[in-house]
């Protein structure tokens, strides 16, 4: 049996940024993302990655959404990292609506694979890898 989707179609996302910080001129609403990455390395576990920012760019949306950010183990059979959400309004589907999203304090308990999932009431739009490695210290040379 198939599901039948109920309601407007969810909105498409046109991009999701990893990075280290997001400036958003008050005047003019632009968006200045600072430091992308997709990787990040420790020396040791669990580790705390004091700030990072999450942009993304929806289009195609109809009415009231309610969007959500959530960043998850790969496994995704522990809590959410993060979980963050709000509701925006397409007045129109032509819009593109920007979200900026700043994480604090994120711990991340052992290396491995973690993703940003965001949603559209509910359903799952895209999903953004995000690697932490471990590093390990070099020892000098014996002399």
């Amino acid at each position: 049996m198939s599901e039948t989707r109920l309601g407007p179609p969810a909105p498409v996302v046109l991009a999701m940024l990893v990075c280290d910080a997001i400036h958003q001129d008050p005047a003019t609403r632009k968006c200045t993302i600072l430091g992308t990455f997709s990787t990040i390395s420790a020396r040791k576990f669990p580790v705390v990655h004091r700030q990072l920012g999450v942009h993304v760019a929806l289009t195609d949306g109809h009415g009231k959404s309610r969007i959500k950010l959530m960043l998850v183990g790969a496994d995704e059979k522990q809590p959410p990292l993060f979980s963050g959400e709000g509701t925006i309004e397409f007045a129109d589907p032509r819009v593109v609506a920007e979200l900026n999203f700043r994480l604090n304090n994120v711990t991340f308990p052992h290396p491995g694979e973690y993703r940003f999932q965001v949603y559209a009431n509910d359903e799952l739009l895209m999903e953004r890898r995000l690697h932490v490695f471990a590093v390990r210290s070099q020892k000098p040379p014996d002399a």
